[in-house]
């Protein structure tokens, strides 16, 4: 059996032949019937003749029809007791293959038919009881239709002046099983008040109600879904609104025919090579596709993801890793791929190449397909702490609401993504260097912050105070000055020579000390004004760049973006003046080297160094010409000046380390400057931040803008609870990157490796808004309080320095304050639960939802057993009513063992595959509708377990 299931036909359900009493061509045969049934695409018609079934014309036309391929079903039409103005009529209806013989009997002796033949009415002189005719004819295993709104005849003509007359309605309405209506229109009046009225929905239709096959018309056309024939009647009355449609076309039929190369007709598979026995596997299969729902069952380990897997692979569908029968350490690692080849036929004509089993799909090929696996289906709903899986899924469908115009060029989502960031990224780049800047000021102060530091700091001020005290102390003892007595004119010749010298030296050491200040100074400048010229060169080249390239895109469109920029640039008179600066540079350079012959060459050819080590030469000459008490006291004065210039070494300056002032500075920097300075730099980072959080929302808007497109479809599709989010998001392993920087092996809040990772999601990570930037700064500000305080219970939250339990401050601060670790993102929200919240059976249903309400692409939808992680409750209430629906805009094939999916999703094609492993693994199958007995009773054995195993699970059910 090899039937495409349950397809759109069209139907005349009421037609009369020759045999009424008022048929207007006696004349006409059979065969014109049957060839104007044909001409009208026909594909079943009852015969429906007033008060007679003609068993012999009827077996006439079902055999000519059969050869045409239509099915001619045997019916009757009643005339019914008068409740109104007029008789009602009705039609019963009866299997293609009943006994007619008894069927027609029955009907003549115990309805009020007999009276044609006992009391010689004519035929429509006889009226027959309705209800009782009714169940008459479902007793014998047929179906009836009824005359309804504006048809003559109709149930309708029955009037409501009388309670009795209403409630007669009523009990009609629950025994017929479809209202043939006079024309359209009349079904919204059915659909708004008479079905909600009785509590059930009743097929309706529009009939020939033919009598000349010459003037053949209807007054539309009609179609049932289901196999064209009685089964197929008798089966699509349980599905009224879904499988009958009165109108020019069904909209599905009109989807197919217009998008016929995204339509899958059939899957071939073919063994290539020698005849094996033993591995028969696939021989020559063919198995037919129905367009709408078609779901593949079988027992475990027959087949089922072999046929999922064949058409992916065949379609280039993307997640060829994750399938289970092609897979490369299964079918394919055994060798048996290569014997193998499968194509698809689409409803167009087209194949797709033969390929065998073996091939591996080229992601750059359009794929015609979309596939999910059960096995990725399972890890991406089972990831754990994470949803980076789940979220890529529902960004493939955000990408098909972004307008075309708005992707510009970009071919995915994440590849726009990009494109946007592009611009942002530039501006973020400039943020990004500040932060890093000022995180490196921020550890430097941190560091000044020591203990340790501070401690240090006072035990060398209490060293160096000591040793000023023992400096003091040994102040060199005071000298008269002889000169007080008399002295010779030689001597004063002398010491005038010498305080001269001494003069000379003492203002070239002030020019000298000047000199190195300028030098300092000068050189400091020119490197900048060198990284200056280099930074100014390269960024203009980038501007030449992005000019140039904006010229070549925007010429398309007549514009010239470098017309609208214009710059100047001396680079030359800026290089000139660094060569200036540099020269005079290197001159100074060249007066603090000394010179190898100071001490004898012409005073006035010497550079600064030289002259300072010359007059220091020239003195200690001149000094060792005192004698007497001369020397003794010019002795004294250069040890006190020596003294004294060991005393201001000693006691320094602020800025020079090691020295007395300078401890005293520094302490009384970490005293009372450092936590201002500290906390000033620290706001000032988080300004920066600020700004970061602000360039990133422009992407955020742009995620906003595409969820405003999809909200609409959304709350259209009654999806309870269901809404997406656009949000920004911190990368799953933040918490893990943050301790990564934290000695946890150190006494502070996060010490411990399970305590720690506690604390930081629970106090920080969990209870942050990420869409919020107060809530963002106030996390960053509490991250640093937990690491500079032991904040654990018991502790008194006491002080801990930063540096002591930090790995890398560096890497840690500009992770946390460049906000690198937030994105926006799509989430999607069930109840107001994240993605993140819920259970992988949860995650199933909701991107099962996700994927048949919102995807718009409209090519086949292929999915592996997606109820393996959902509850039979969620697998009826959830899934199925938006698979019903799904597939009235794209073929779906699923595998699946759940009944509920296969039955309640009413299925139009049900293939049941079977793996026969004592004959070679032959693989075998069945197909076709759910009315089909054979395929009935194989979803009941396969799906339910046997009938017995469904009826005593029925049985055990206590429903109140």
């Amino acid at each position: 059996m090899k039937s495409r299931g349950s397809e759109w036909h069209q139907w005349d359900l009421h037609f009369h032949t020759q045999s009424s009493y008022d048929y207007k061509a006696k004349t006409v045969s059979n065969g014109e019937i049957i060839a104007e049934m044909k001409k009208n695409d026909i594909s079943v018609f009852a015969v429906t003749d007033h008060h007679v079934i003609d068993i012999e014309r009827f077996n006439d036309l079902k055999a000519l029809g059969e050869k045409e391929g239509i099915t001619v079903l045997p019916g009757i039409e009643f005339l019914s007791d008068a409740r109104g103005k007029e008789p009602i009529h009705f039609i019963g209806i009866f299997p293609e293959n009943c006994n007619l013989n008894y069927v027609w009997g029955q009907l003549q002796h115990t309805t009020d038919l007999r009276k044609i033949e006992s009391e010689g009415k004519k035929h429509n002189e006889v009226y027959c009881d309705l209800i009782d005719t009714m169940r008459t004819v479902k007793s014998l295993g047929g179906i009836t239709t009824i005359h309804a709104g504006d048809k003559s005849g109709s149930v309708e003509n029955i009037t409501h002046s009388l309670p009795h007359n209403s409630a007669q309605k009523t009990d009609i309405a629950q025994e017929i099983d479809i209202y043939e209506l006079g024309k359209e229109s009349d079904q919204e009046g059915y659909r708004k008040f008479v079905f909600p009225h009785i509590g059930r929905t009743i097929p309706m239709i529009i009939c020939s109600d033919n009598h000349h096959i010459g003037h053949y018309k209807r007054k539309q056309k009609m179609w049932i879904k289901g196999t064209p024939n009685f089964d197929g009647l008798k089966y699509a009355l349980n599905e009224p609104e879904s499988r009958f449609y009165i109108g020019e076309e069904p909209p599905v039929v009109t989807r197919v025919r217009e998008n016929t190369t995204k339509y899958i007709k059939s899957l071939n598979i073919s063994m290539t090579g020698k005849y094996d026995a033993k591995n028969k596997w696939f021989e020559d299969i063919d198995i037919p596709l129905n367009s709408e729902l078609v779901t593949i069952i079988g027992h475990k380990g027959n087949g089922k993801s072999a046929i999922s897997d064949i058409i992916a692979m065949c379609a280039d569908s993307e997640h060829s890793d994750d399938f289970l029968f092609l897979h490369k350490s299964k079918f394919k690692k055994r060798g048996l791929a290569d014997r193998f080849t499968a194509k698809l036929t689409f409803e167009s004509g087209k194949s797709s190449n033969d390929r065998l089993l073996s091939h591996d799909i080229d992601s750059n090929q359009q794929r015609l397909v979309r596939y999910l696996p059960q096995s990725y289906f399972e890890k991406v709903c089972n990831e754990i702490g994470k949803v980076e899986a789940f979220r890529t899924e529902v960004e493939k469908v955000v990408f098909q609401y972004v307008p075309y115009h708005k992707r510009f060029g970009q071919p995915t989502f994440n590849e726009l993504i990009t494109f946007k960031k592009e611009a942002v990224n530039k501006r973020l780049h400039h943020l990004l260097e500040e932060v890093r800047s000022i995180n490196e000021k921020i550890i430097n102060l941190e560091d000044w912050g020591d203990p340790s530091r501070a401690e240090s700091f006072i035990n060398q001020k209490a060293i160096v105070e000591e040793e000023l005290r023992v400096h003091i102390a040994n102040k060199p003892l005071e000298v008269a000055d002889p000169s007080k007595k008399e002295e010779t004119e030689e001597i004063r010749e002398k010491k005038a020579n010498l305080q001269k010298l001494i003069d000379i030296k003492a203002n070239l050491e002030i020019e000298l000390k000047q000199l190195n200040e300028s030098i300092n100074t000068r050189s400091q400048f020119v490197s900048r004004l060198i990284g200056f010229n280099n930074e100014l060169t390269s960024k203009l080249e980038d501007v030449q760049k992005l000019l140039q390239n904006a010229d070549n895109e925007f010429h398309k469109i007549g514009i010239k973006v470098s017309d609208f920029v214009s710059y100047k640039f001396d680079k030359e008179s800026l290089e000139k003046q660094i060569t200036i600066l540099q020269s005079q540079l290197d001159s100074d350079l060249k007066e603090i080297e000394l010179q190898d012959d100071y001490q004898k060459a012409d005073t006035s050819t010497l550079n600064t160094q030289s002259k300072i080590k010359r007059f220091e030469y020239d003195i200690s000459v001149l000094e060792s010409q005192f004698t007497g008490e001369q020397k003794i006291y010019q002795d004294y004065l250069r040890s006190l000046a020596n003294w004294q210039a060991r005393k201001e070494e000693i006691e320094g300056s602020s800025d020079k380390n090691g020295t007395l002032n300078y401890y005293k500075s520094a302490l009384l920097f970490i005293s009372e400057k450092l936590p201002h300075d500290l906390k000033e730099l620290r706001d000032e980072r988080l300004g920066l931040t600020r700004k970061i959080f602000e360039v990133k929302s422009e992407i955020k808007e742009f995620y906003d803008d595409v969820k405003s497109e999809i909200d609409p479809v959304l709350s259209g599709s009654d999806v309870s609870g269901l809404n997406i989010v656009s949000a920004f998001y911190p990368e799953a392993d933040l918490g893990k990157s943050i301790l990564r920087n934290i000695k946890q092996n150190r006494a502070g809040t996060f010490f411990g490796s399970d305590d720690g990772s506690r604390i930081l999601y629970e106090d920080l990570i969990d209870v942050t808004d990420w869409n919020n930037e107060k809530s963002i700064t106030s996390f960053l500000c509490n991250l640093i309080e937990y690491l500079e305080f032991d904040l654990r219970e018991g502790k008194n939250k006491s002080p801990v320095f930063i540096g002591d339990i930090t790995n890398n401050r560096k890497e840690l601060y500009d992770l946390l304050f460049g906000l690198d670790y937030l994105s926006p993102h799509y989430d999607l929200r069930q109840k107001g639960k994240s993605l993140d919240q819920l259970s992988p059976g949860e995650k199933g249903a909701l991107l099962l939802v996700f994927y048949l309400v919102l995807d718009k692409e409209d090519i086949p939808l292929i999915i592996d057993q997606p109820e393996d992680n959902l509850d039979n409750n969620s697998v009826a209430t959830v899934l199925v009513p938006y698979i019903r629906n799904a597939k009235l805009n794209r073929q779906i094939i699923m595998v699946t063992h759940n009944p509920n999916l296969a039955v309640v999703s009413d299925s139009e094609q049900v293939i049941k595959v079977e793996i026969d492993k004592e004959d070679g693994n032959r693989f075998s199958f069945l197909s076709g509708g759910i009315e089909s007995q054979i395929i009935n009773n194989h979803i009941v054995e396969v799906l339910e377990g046997t009938i017995p195993a469904f009826t005593s699970r029925r049985d055990k059910y206590q429903i109140n």
